[in-house]
């Protein structure tokens, strides 16, 4: 049996065209929110244990992650979760650790950064858990076995040379996680993968999330809105695959 597990992306005052980003202001309202209504936080660690059965899940336990890991979590979420005593869990773009989100469509223009190594290896202190999404955020089904290896071992290594303790999970980029790419995260050393808006199959490399998307209630993923608030993160998950063809597009673009 899986916990809910709540997937965010920005926290950011600077606004954006685009559905993953959310207010600081409303962003701690939501963990508030939860708090208050008795909710505890589960670790990494806690989460795969509940996947692989050997730990149940108690009664107000959900598991709160984040894709991308932009720098905007060091300012306006890690406080509000110590806040709260909640852990998370920060999946990571490793070639783009202290850089700009470069891999991304600028939406509307704007860049926004991630978090550099020495955050990370702040954090990782205090309470925060720290895994992969890959080292470029490349979709993984779009590659080939090789080049999909090569990215999932290079994120792997560069999070165990900075935080000297073995990454043990990731988050397959745009929740893309099918039995080929299941398999080659498996074979790149990883014991847990994380997707997206799909159901439980009780595949430890297929653990799903629901994203928390701009829409979301004042008590995400586990509020009594939880169905619709799903079928809005399955839309705009499939949706995504457009950002995908937009940066294939522009790649081509620079090379002619």
């Amino acid at each position: 049996m899986l916990p809910p597990i709540l997937c965010y992306h920005k926290i950011e005052p600077r606004h954006e065209l685009g559905v993953t980003r959310l207010s600081p202001r409303r962003f701690a309202r939501q963990i508030e929110r939860l708090a208050r209504a008795g909710w505890r936080a589960l670790s990494l660690d806690e989460v795969i244990a509940c996947a692989l059965g050997e730990r149940d899940v108690g009664a107000r336990e959900l598991a709160i992650t984040f894709d991308d890991a932009y720098r905007g979590l060091r300012e306006h979420a890690f406080p509000v979760l110590r806040a709260h005593g909640f852990p998370a869990t920060v999946f990571v773009i490793t070639d783009f650790a202290g850089k700009l989100n470069r891999w991304d469509v600028a939406y509307g223009g704007r860049r926004f950064a991630h978090l550099a190594w020495r955050d990370i290896e702040r954090a990782a202190g205090q309470g925060i858990a720290f895994a992969s999404h890959t080292a470029t955020h490349a979709r993984l089904d779009w590659l080939s076995d090789a080049a999909a290896r090569r990215d999932l071992v290079r994120s792997r290594e560069a999070l165990e040379a900075a935080l000297g303790v073995p990454c043990r999970a990731v988050s397959y980029p745009f929740g893309i996680a099918r039995a080929r790419e299941a398999a080659l995260a498996r074979d790149a050393g990883y014991s847990a993968g994380f997707t997206l808006v799909r159901a439980w199959s009780g595949d430890i490399m297929s653990v799903p999330r629901t994203p928390v998307y701009v829409w979301s209630p004042p008590t995400p993923v586990v509020g009594w809105l939880a169905p619709i608030e799903r079928l809005g993160a399955i839309g705009a998950n499939r949706c995504a695959v457009g950002t995908s063809f937009i940066q294939r597009a522009s790649a081509a673009a620079s090379r002619a």
